[in-house]
Parts: C-alpha cells; sequence; structure tokens
C-alpha cells in the first residue's frame, strides 16, 4: 500500500498557504487531496485560514469576512475552485483559548450547509476539539470525522477531547469516539499504536511529513500523508 498525498494548506512550503493559487497548485500536482484549516468571520461567513488572528493581530472571529485580505478565501471559494480533491477540512477551535474563536456548535452549524451537495468520499471533518466532531455527528452523522491528536493535547485530554477518554489507549479513544479515523503528527505515530489502530479498522493520516526518511516511513502504514511539500513526493 502506498499511501493517498495530501497538500498541507495546500502546498505550504511550495505556494502561499491557504490561498486559491496554492490549492490550485496541489490539484495540478495530482494529489489525491488537500487539508485546509476554517476559521469563521464575524458575520458567520466560513474562511480558510490556520492562525486565529491576522499578521496585524485582529481577530477573524471579530472581522466581517468583506474585511479580510484579499487573499483568504472563503470555504465556498475554494469548493468551487477547486473541485474534483479530498478535501480535509480541520475546524479551527481552541479549548484553552476558547475567546479566540466562535463555539464548536456554531461553526459546525455554519459550515455544514457549506458542504452540501459534495459527495461523502470528498470531504473529511478533522479536529483537535473534538467537541467539534460531536457536533458534526450530532447533524451530520455520515459526514467521515478525523480526530487529529498532538502530544499536547493527548496530555491535556479532557480539556480538548471530552470527558470519557481516561485510561484508554490513543487509538481505542479514537474509536470510541465515533470517529472514522485519526490524524496523527508523524513523529508521534508509534508503530504499535498505528497497528491497534489498523485493527479498530481506523483511517489513518500523518502529519505534516516533510521529509523522504519520515514518508518512507509511514507511507506504507498509513492511508494519507499530508504535506508542505508535495512536488517531494509524486
Amino acid at each position: 500500500m502506498r499511501a493517498k498525498l495530501y497538500g498541507h494548506r495546500g502546498a505550504r512550503g511550495e505556494r502561499p498557504e491557504n490561498t486559491l493559487e496554492g490549492f490550485a497548485y496541489a490539484r495540478a500536482l495530482g494529489l489525491a487531496g488537500i487539508e485546509t484549516d476554517i476559521a469563521m468571520t464575524a458575520d458567520f461567513v466560513p474562511v480558510l485560514h490556520h492562525d486565529a488572528a491576522l499578521a496585524c493581530g485582529g481577530l477573524i472571529k471579530d472581522l466581517n469576512a468583506a474585511d479580510l485580505p484579499g487573499f483568504i478565501p472563503t470555504l465556498a471559494q475554494a469548493l468551487r475552485a477547486v473541485p474534483g480533491v479530498e478535501w480535509l477540512l480541520e475546524v479551527k477551535t481552541f479549548p484553552d483559548q476558547p475567546g479566540l474563536s466562535h463555539t464548536p456548535a456554531l461553526m459546525v452549524e455554519k459550515i455544514l450547509p457549506v458542504l452540501e451537495g459534495l459527495p461523502l468520499e470528498r470531504v473529511r471533518i478533522l479536529a483537535f476539539d473534538w467537541t467539534v466532531l460531536r457536533a458534526v455527528a450530532a447533524r451530520a452523522p455520515d459526514l467521515p470525522r478525523v480526530c487529529l491528536t498532538a502530544p499536547g493535547t493527548a496530555a491535556a485530554r479532557e480539556l480538548w477531547w471530552g470527558n470519557g477518554f481516561s485510561g484508554m489507549t490513543l487509538p481505542h479513544a479514537v474509536a470510541a469516539s465515533g470517529a472514522w479515523g485519526w490524524a496523527g503528527l508523524h513523529e508521534a505515530m508509534e508503530a504499535s499504536q498505528i497497528a491497534e489502530a489498523r485493527a479498530l479498522n481506523l483511517q489513518l493520516f500523518a502529519w505534516t511529513v516533510n521529509t523522504g526518511q519520515d514518508f518512507h516511513r509511514l507511507s506504507p502504514l498509513v492511508d494519507g500523508i499530508i504535506t508542505d511539500y508535495p512536488s517531494r513526493f509524486v
């Protein structure tokens, strides 16, 4: 098995991140899909930007979409401009700093209508904050959900994952959440965890894989590789 390739924030090592230019570049390379980040404006427009704040310091949640820099696309614009690829859509909320974003429930309420009409195999919802995934499950239970993890969020699992996961291995926690897949920080994905996740029938994604050594280690083991430098591996 050779893992599918996904461009991280489009292809942030090779083109401006989370831009239509970067997304089009990723599609032109023939990648399976694109990973990107969803924030939401004061007027409830889902837009694609990694950080909660702009470079000037203004929070996206406090600004209307019309007031954002022109290079920041809306989710709807990106889906129209770059059809025919898989979208790994990370919903950005911050349990440790909740004032940086709208609530998970409100984010999901406004994002899901934008996704209507997309085939299920073309979209996956990702989140470090598993409250987001529970909100998706309540409104769109058939939409594939992927638990994002990093050592920091795993160490504060009640904050990031919620109650009920104490004492579980990471793969079992993901499975117990009802998610379709697990996306882990590549250097933290141990062989034993990958084998356990496979036994639980989870889809596996590794982020962010940028070196040949990491790619060759993980590509036979996971379903998807998320990379800043997709041209290195096509």
